[in-house]
């Protein structure tokens, strides 16, 4: 276990496990679940520019041509190597190398070291957008009502799989090009340990969730309801279902992201996961990098 560094934020049953050993387990599922971008093959990885290198536990991918700008991200650092200026300019050659336009370091304030204000500046680290962290123990979720068919999403099945990756894309406001952006999301619902699920109504898919299992961490991720279908407790019941699924596989705790609003304002998919248990572990500012 990770000696703990932490700053004393978690609530409830979360107090009797060390902070900062939930804070590794919650980044490292969700670096390792993003690291299945690096393993595509292909066109795709040809006509996105897809590269990927593992820095010791921690991650970078890039997706040099990605029309919306996201995916190229690190994290992951900091468990098994302090972050150091080092290390941060060994990342940024990477991305150099890549001819990676943009790319965003995703790293827990935990592990941020005093002198990071110096290291940031030194390459050019912007702040950008901010998430919440979120955890929860594997307990089971109460049953949410929901007049939507409520499932996984059968990976075989590639209609579905082009309607789920369709429901994410319009839910978003991804832009595309040639089409290659769908294509990379089809092929990250197949990924070994990663479930794509989905609500739908009669036969048309309008709501998209996912689950990772990465040892005793399940990762919640791709929350998304088409706009018609907003309010009907769509994700509440993804929820529950992917809670369900993540005790089954074994896993003793759940970790999701969503974004933090501003000030006066609210995010639905945060409100969703706090009244499904999920207690705040931190917020995680993310820091923007350009060539």
């Amino acid at each position: 276990m990770t000696a703990c560094g932490c700053r004393g934020k978690q609530v409830g049953r979360l107090v009797k496990v060390c902070s900062m050993n939930l804070v590794e387990l919650a980044e490292l599922a969700e670096a390792d679940l993003m690291f299945g971008i690096a393993g595509i093959e292909g066109p795709v990885r040809e006509g996105l520019g897809i590269t990927g290198q593992r820095f010791g536990r921690g991650v970078a991918i890039s997706v040099r041509d990605d029309p919306s700008q996201y995916w190229s991200r690190a994290q992951g650092f900091g468990f098994d190597r302090p972050v150091t200026a080092e290390l941060i300019g060994e990342v940024v050659e990477f991305y150099r190398a890549a001819g990676t336009p943009i790319a965003h370091f995703n790293l827990a304030p935990d592990v941020l070291p005093a002198d990071w204000d110096e290291i940031r500046a030194a390459y050019g680290l912007e702040a950008g957008g901010t998430v919440v962290k979120l955890v929860r123990d594997a307990s089971p979720v109460a049953e949410a009502g929901t007049s939507l068919r409520i499932g996984p999403v059968d990976r075989a099945d590639s209609d579905d799989v082009r309607a789920w990756v369709e429901t994410q894309m319009i839910s978003f406001g991804l832009p595309d090009r040639d089409g290659l952006l769908r294509r990379m999301l089809a092929a990250l619902c197949q990924v070994p340990a990663f479930q794509p699920y989905a609500g739908w109504d009669g036969g048309k898919l309008v709501a998209t969730a996912g689950l990772y299992v990465h040892g005793e961490v399940g990762e919640c991720v791709s929350a998304a309801t088409l706009p018609e279908y907003r309010g009907r407790g769509a994700q509440s019941a993804l929820i529950a279902l992917r809670v369900e699924d993540a005790l089954a596989a074994g896993c003793k705790w759940l970790s999701t992201e969503t974004g933090k609003p501003a000030e006066g304002e609210r995010n639905p998919s945060l409100d969703n996961m706090r009244r499904a248990g999920f207690k705040d572990l931190y917020d995680r500012p993310s820091w923007t990098w350009k060539p």
